[in-house]
């Protein structure tokens, strides 16, 4: 999978859910409860392999995650 399929992938499952995402340039971050989801590759680059998705509070990074699914789910399932 693409960063750029990862993108797609993670737009699906916030229109399924409900949730708020936000397009900056090609990429995609999402709004789930306190944190922030987004693709992660090693490369800035649209075909570059994607490696998973990052779940962010503020700048920290909580965790990577393979699918979208799994992201968004782990993050909903947070109480803090």
């Amino acid at each position: 999978m693409t960063f750029l399929d990862g993108c797609h992938s993670l737009k699906l499952e916030c229109a399924l859910r409900n949730l708020g995402f936000v397009d900056i340039g090609w990429k995609c971050v999402a709004h789930a409860g306190l944190f922030f989801i987004e693709p992660y590759a090693i490369e800035e680059n649209p075909d570059a392999d994607l490696l998973g998705f990052n779940i962010k509070r503020s700048k920290n990074i909580i965790k990577l995650i393979p699918t979208a699914k799994r992201a968004l789910d782990f993050a909903l399932d947070q109480k803090l």
